[in-house]
């Protein structure tokens, strides 16, 4: 797994990228899908209103954050908000293996850039096992703290400029 930050006046950026051993089908079904993405994030869903798709956040208490799905290409891509910051996931076929290609960018008024970054490397991480393996990866296999110290170090280091 590669991980890239960079950052402008008013946003972090995060790139990450990963090679998966399922096709582009199987793990876009991990990512695009209300019964793929509940297996490695549980509180996600999928909910489509005519040509409007959402992405719906249960923050539990019959609570939703309400996300806009912005592209939907199966098996090839997924773009949706993410609070005030966006995120972007594309499958590309690569031989053997399917490169997914994670972006995200949130504005440095989220507030918890590191904690989100950090979260989404898990994540991405979780996505490879789940669609390599069929079982989503064992969450105290993380030492969630210390990886958000070094994603909050690394974006400090990290070079202004889009």
């Amino acid at each position: 797994m590669e991980i890239f930050y960079h950052k402008d006046a008013d946003n972090a950026y995060q790139t990450i990228r990963t090679e998966i051993d399922a096709t582009r089908e199987q793990v876009f079904n991990y990512i695009g899908t209300t019964e793929g993405i509940r297996q490695w994030f549980p509180q996600l869903s999928f909910r489509q209103d005519g040509n409007s798709h959402q992405l719906l956040f249960d923050l539990g208490d019959g609570k939703y954050e309400e996300m806009d799905v912005l592209v939907h290409e199966a098996p090839e891509r997924i773009r949706f908000t993410w609070d005030i910051g966006e995120v972007d996931m594309q499958l590309k076929s690569s031989g053997y293996y399917t490169e997914l290609v994670f972006e995200e960018k949130l504005p440095y008024a989220f507030g918890l850039v590191a904690q989100d970054f950090t979260g989404w490397q898990f994540q991405v991480e979780n996505i490879k096992h789940i669609a390599e393996t069929g079982e989503p990866q064992p969450s105290e296999d993380h030492d969630f703290k210390a990886e958000e110290d070094k994603v909050a170090e690394a974006l400090e280091q990290a070079g202004n400029g889009e």
